[in-house]
């Protein structure tokens, strides 16, 4: 494949920025990397897709372009995300070391490249690969320079006289040679499984299972590859099986390298979400993980406890969840063991009965542990996708604790009236009323707005809420004239209770 081929499909926007003369170098592969010196990576001939995040000052741009030119490189695609352009300084280097450099728009996800390079390069090298390099040691190097699996696997698992699958640990198949076996009882069996390789039999057929492990390292977030399993081996594997699976690990570090690279972007769109950031830093926070901003969102919060986990396992284990139902989500920690997912969803898509699905199918694999998950009802545009945060917040709320999914669609409450109504205005809302409480209490090191909270949890009962807050209830009556001096209303109206029952709410 020729540099040319690629940067002529306008359906991706490209834009040569140098070296116009390299348009008929070849492509081996495509590498995405953030690494501020990939070089130790480069084989030579590579397209180098790089989101940015290595670049702290103009000085940095050089580094980078040095390293790619000591391997050789084809050509350096720079990601639009993070700066909005690609810096000057960086378009100066690739012109010094002679190395084309094009633009890849915010709404080009680097995994679309991927896929519409992967297939050209597999075909180009597929029928010289065994005679040229050895069946082994060619397939290899074709996993390793592109070639994806679901294209690979069918003639080399052919040429090995083997059937095998591919699946994720929900049962969705990845890859496979011919009709596949079931993959929900194969998944079940994978996770359930004490040790690995296992031999399971399911539907009365013997299978032998193999993990290949990703990033984070745990079963939850493992691929495996089911073969039919030969009794004569201790192992159950067949002859030949080693092979495949090293193919299998090629792909899944390289998809690994690619998710790294697009969960960058979704933790950029986390934080405009969590800060109450504008309509216009939305729009690009979403923009640039290839979600339409005109779209229906989902906002999906899920946790697991009761596990001893890697920390990023959530964020994994709900990508996983979530990469079948749309073509781009956006996934990322809260921060708090807590993770959020973004998905652009087609109308006819439920997305809760889905999510319950995969929830049910990695059951297995939780143990003692909890999968809790809140889904959001739609959202129609950027402009709604906060509230739709919010709400997915609230109903993960009512799923803490256990193995569920919530949708907010199902509840009925004030909060999730309140996660509906923008930020700023809620908390506006909340100062107005509760300001002067907190204000005299930092002045004053007194308790008005815990006495406040209180009294409105007791139901206004005097009584109760002396008791609750062990004071004389002529110290409570005390407190709450205070509070309805400072604030100007009234506790004994029904009203006045609800706005301040509500500011409460407020986060």
């Amino acid at each position: 494949m020729l540099l040319r081929e690629l940067l002529d499909q306008h359906r991706f926007k490209l834009t040569l920025l140098t070296g116009p003369e390299g348009r008929e170098r070849p492509v081996n592969r495509v590498y995405v990397t953030d690494l501020p010196d990939p070089s130790r990576y480069l084989a030579g001939a590579e397209i180098v897709l790089t989101g940015l995040m290595w670049r702290r000052g103009p000085a940095d741009s050089e580094t980078f372009v040095a390293a790619c030119a000591a391997g050789d490189v084809t050509a350096i695609g720079a990601g639009d995300a993070v700066f909005g352009s690609v810096p000057a300084d960086l378009i100066e280097a690739c012109e010094r070391h002679g190395i084309p450099l094009f633009e890849v728009p915010v709404e080009v996800s680097f995994r679309e490249i991927v896929d519409a390079v992967n297939p050209s390069l597999w075909a180009q090298r597929a029928s010289g690969l065994a005679t040229v390099l050895g069946r082994q040691r060619g397939l290899v190097a074709a996993m390793a320079a592109g070639a994806r699996l679901a294209d690979l696997l069918p003639p080399v698992a052919g040429d090995l006289g083997l059937a095998c699958w591919v699946y994720a640990p929900t049962g969705r198949e990845i890859a496979g040679t011919d009709a596949a076996p079931p993959g929900a009882e194969l998944a079940r069996a994978f996770l359930a499984a004490g040790r690995l390789p296992a031999t399971v039999t399911v539907d009365a057929h013997r299978y032998a299972l193999v993990g290949v492990p990703g990033r984070p390292e745990h079963r939850l977030a493992s691929w495996f590859v089911a073969f039919p399993s030969e009794p004569a081996t201790p192992s159950g594997l067949p002859d030949g099986a080693d092979e495949l699976v090293s193919l299998v690990a090629l792909e899944r570090a390289q998809l690994d390298e690619v998710v790294r690279v697009e969960r960058r972007l979704a933790d950029g769109l986390g934080r405009l979400l969590t800060t109450g950031a504008g309509a216009a830093d939305l729009r690009a926070g979403v923009l640039s993980c290839g979600l339409p901003p005109e779209s229906t969102f989902v906002a999906v919060v899920a946790e697991l406890s009761g596990l001893r986990t890697p920390p990023d396992l959530t964020v994994a284990v709900l990508e996983e969840a979530l990469r079948p139902l749309a073509p781009q989500v956006a996934v990322t920690a809260l921060g708090d063991g807590r993770a959020l997912g973004v998905l652009a969803a087609p109308p006819d898509l439920d997305v809760p009965a889905a999510l319950r699905s995969a929830v049910a199918a990695l059951g297995p694999g939780l143990g003692a542990g909890r999968l809790s998950v809140g889904v959001s009802a739609p959202a129609a545009g950027v402009a709604a996708l906060a509230g739709a945060v919010e709400e997915a917040r609230h109903a993960h709320r009512s799923a803490a604790g256990r193995t569920a999914v919530v949708c907010a669609a199902e509840l009925a409450s004030h909060l999730l009236l309140l996660s509906r109504v923008p930020s700023d205005t809620r908390e506006a809302f909340r100062e107005r009323l509760l300001g002067p409480l907190v204000a005299y209490d930092r002045a004053h090191d007194a308790d008005l707005v815990h006495t406040l909270a209180e009294f409105l949890n007791c139901s206004g009962s005097w009584t109760r809420c002396a008791e609750r807050l062990h004071v004389h209830v002529n110290t409570l009556r005390y407190r709450i004239g205070r509070i309805e001096a400072l604030t100007g209303r009234d506790l004994t109206h029904f009203d006045a209770r609800v706005d301040f029952y509500l500011a409460l709410q407020v986060p």
